[in-house]
């Protein structure tokens, strides 16, 4: 139950970036397979090409054990939230320059 709140808040955060509405769960679905392209949620995820988000939210940038954030992401000093999520998704490198 636990990893589908998880994955219906980060799709609700990704929905917030995009023109899709709050209710559109279709909408939802494709904004995160466009992240699902380098990230993974849930037991047993695992770090790719970026990192996984399980406890995204309440997390700082950089802090996942075993993956190797760029000095611009270790050093944001960033604790992740809904409304730093989806601000960050429009323009990542806005957010984090040098990332």
């Amino acid at each position: 139950m636990r990893l589908i709140a998880s994955a219906t808040l980060l799709a609700l955060a990704a929905m917030a970036a995009a023109p899709a509405g709050a209710q559109d769960v279709s909408a939802g679905e494709r904004s995160w397979n466009k992240c699902r392209a380098c990230h993974q949620i849930g037991e047993g995820a695992k770090n790719l090409v970026g990192p996984h988000l399980n406890g995204l939210f309440g997390r700082h940038t950089g802090e996942v054990e075993g993956y190797s954030y760029s000095t611009a992401n270790k050093g944001a000093n960033i604790t992740w939230d809904e409304a730093v999520f989806a601000e960050y998704i429009r323009d990542p490198k806005a957010k984090i320059p040098g990332t």
